[in-house]
């Protein structure tokens, strides 16, 4: 298994809309994200869903950390 093929994995979450959220961002831009963006977008794999659903839709402000790729993953350009 390739690491995109991985990743591809791992993007496939609980939640339909962080399924299309994680999967659109992979698809779009992981290959051209900083390495700083790559490796906040792997830790971001590891959180659980429902905190990850409450900082996509603005319920709690996420960890600082996180805090660009949220944005991203928010407008999902």
């Amino acid at each position: 298994m390739s690491d995109l093929d991985r990743l591809r994995f791992l993007c496939r979450r609980g939640m339909k809309e962080l399924d299309v959220l994680f999967g659109g961002f992979l698809a779009r831009h992981y290959e051209t994200a900083t390495s700083e963006e790559k490796w906040v977008f792997l830790r971001l794999l590891e959180c659980e869903d429902p905190d990850l659903w409450a900082w996509i839709i603005g319920q709690t402000p996420p960890p600082a950390q996180y805090a660009h790729v949220i944005e991203r993953l928010q407008r999902n350009d």
